[in-house]
């Protein structure tokens, strides 16, 4: 048995589940898990870009668009993601758009609006930066960061140079 039947499943119908299909459906997550986070040396596919090639390509992103924190270049700190899901149809789940990514980490020096850091999700076959991950795992969207109006007002009198001291 496979994920893909829970895929298929409405909201309704896994809401309804038993207690045994529930269980079979956990330990399929859990086995399906690791796939998602693998080590260099735990690859079980062909990739298109070396590790090397995903973090040039996430640094050129990351000073493209002036992007807070430095590219962790440390290989061993490198993740692959063997079907990670770039986009959900919930129309057709058969039709989400799933491919190998890397997952590159940027580091953040300790201030008080980012506090953990984020990272870059790009895409093995595109080999271009597809999306970012907050420290929680959850996709960052365009328009999630605040302006310099908004850190003036969160701040009040206080002044980023006093990050600095």
């Amino acid at each position: 048995m496979t994920l893909d039947k829970y895929k298929k499943m409405t909201s309704e119908e896994f809401k309804n589940l038993t207690k045994k299909e529930f269980n079979e459906y956990l330990k399929l997550r859990s086995e399906d898990f690791p796939r998602h986070y693998r080590r260099i040396k735990e690859i079980t596919i062909d990739t298109v870009l070396t590790p090397e090639q995903a973090i040039e390509i996430a640094k050129k992103y990351h000073q493209d668009h002036e992007l807070d924190g430095t590219v962790n270049e440390q290989i061993e700190n490198l993740f692959f993601d063997e079907a990670y899901t770039f986009k959900i149809d919930p129309e057709d789940r058969d039709n989400d758009d799933i491919r190998p990514a890397w997952r590159v980490t940027v580091d953040l020096q300790p201030n008080r609006f980012l506090f953990e850091d984020y990272t870059l999700i790009v895409s093995d076959r595109d080999k271009v930066v597809m999306g970012m991950l907050d420290s929680n795992g959850h996709p960052v969207s365009e328009g999630n960061e605040f302006t310099d109006e908004e850190v003036e007002y969160i701040m009040g009198d206080e002044t980023l140079e006093d990050d600095e001291k």
